[in-house]
């Protein structure tokens, strides 16, 4: 990917200078200085929105948007790391029950029963493809998707398969008014709204899509005969709906390019230097691993949103495309906001699939080449991963503070030979 180097730095504030009408010529330097000082802080925000960071570069977002999916993952690719670093907590979780959503409750403790899934991870070299809705971060994997858009656009889309004479420019009322007064002449004549639809659906999805709405406006008929509410209360859980189906069309699992993050260490992904850090290499010609690599994305951070809800909303009970499917994983799994770059994270994606079991998210994954041991971790749990790793023949090797800078380092002696392992 072309990052953005300092001259193009430079000429993209020159030019917003210029656009600024900064006159170059000056009463004095102090009004000089404060000129700038104003322009500056006026042009922050305009360079900000039109930046963005990728693999730890800087670079245009607006060149970033202007690629599909192959063009960024074949640039992506050109200048991806061979090594990648997960970092795990080593906790156990509670184990789920797949049919009622529940803990398994262990009936000689009266506890739930747990798994280390981090152990697992190590122990059969897995990745655990993640819900992102569990993530941390609120916006992880979200779509901004704009309530008042959608419900406009929404109303369009119904009104058109009804044949009713609309146009954009009609505001959401006044489609919501033509809309209403079809259901109530269906409901006064035939006594439900079956027959509003005049245009025959293009396709399945369409089919079922408008089945759905009739449905919902049934059954909220049902429940509250309030016709001023009706069509916006369908809406509203259309809405609820549809944004969960977008964040949910993928499953992930992330990693970073560093193995000392002191960030990384110190909060909750490695629970306080009481975790490790896994090293895999990247294989990238091995037909073995050639479905994992083709899924690795960085991700880009950023400082604004972008707004998908008309795009995407037009396309809700439509087949989507391989070019829908890059929007929402460009959009949504692969943008985050530009705090997070000290992360310079890569994201495996693979879409989620019906009907599979826990386990069948814990996807095999690229060779694991070394494993780092917290500073903070206990002498049971250092013994249980050093077995691990002598039984798989891995290497492993101890992290702890860099006397000079902050940020940790691999530590000089072996983990069986430092007297924290050993008094511990």
């Amino acid at each position: 990917m072309k990052t953005i180097n300092s001259k193009i730095q430079k000429s993209f504030v020159e030019d917003t200078l210029s656009n600024n009408n900064l006159n170059e010529t000056v009463v004095n330097d102090l009004d000089f200085r404060t000129s700038l000082i104003k322009t500056l802080k006026s042009a922050v925000p305009k360079i900000a929105e039109s930046c963005c960071i990728v693999n730890g570069e800087l670079m245009n977002l607006d060149e970033i948007q202007g690629m599909g999916c192959d063009e960024f993952s074949l640039r992506a690719k050109i200048n991806m790391p061979l090594k990648l670093y997960k970092y795990f907590s080593n906790k156990p979780t509670d184990l789920i029950d797949e049919n009622s959503g529940k803990a398994i409750i262990d009936k000689n403790t009266n506890k739930p029963k747990t798994i280390n899934y981090h152990i697992q991870a190590l122990r059969d070299n897995t990745v655990f493809m993640q819900s992102p809705n569990l993530f941390d971060d609120v916006y992880d994997s979200d779509i901004s998707l704009n309530f008042n858009e959608y419900e406009k656009t929404r109303l369009l889309e119904y009104c058109k398969y009804c044949e009713l004479n609309v146009c954009e420019s009609m505001s959401t009322q006044e489609l919501g008014n033509l809309l209403l007064q079809v259901l109530y002449e269906s409901f006064n004549s035939f006594g439900n709204f079956n027959s509003i639809f005049k245009i025959k659906p293009v396709s399945e999805i369409e089919e079922l899509s408008n089945k759905n709405f009739l449905f919902k406006l049934k059954d909220e008929f049902l429940k509250d005969g309030d016709w001023n509410t009706l069509i916006s209360r369908v809406i509203i859980s259309d809405f609820k709906e549809y944004s969960q189906r977008l964040q949910n069309t993928f499953r992930a699992t992330c990693f970073t390019t560093t193995p000392y993050s002191q960030l990384m260490w110190g909060g909750s992904y490695a629970d306080c230097h009481k975790g490790f850090c896994i090293e895999y290499t990247i294989i990238p010609n091995d037909p073995q691993y050639q479905n994992l690599f083709y899924n690795l994305f960085p991700m880009i951070y950023c400082k604004v949103r972008p707004n998908m809800t008309k795009k995407l909303a037009k396309f809700e009970d439509k087949e989507w495309t391989k070019e829908i499917l890059w929007d929402i994983y460009f959009h949504g799994a692969l943008r985050k906001s530009i705090d997070w770059a000290f992360q310079n994270e890569w994201r495996l994606l693979l879409p989620m699939k019906k009907n599979l079991s826990i386990k069948d998210y814990c996807v095999p994954f690229f060779p694991i080449t070394k494993v780092f041991l917290g500073n903070r971790m206990s002498k049971a749990a250092r013994k249980e991963i050093i077995e691990i790793c002598h039984d798989k023949n891995i290497p492993y090797i101890g992290v702890t503070r860099n006397p000079d800078i902050f940020e940790m380092q691999e530590c000089a002696i072996k983990c069986e030979d430092c007297p924290n392992y050993i008094n511990n």
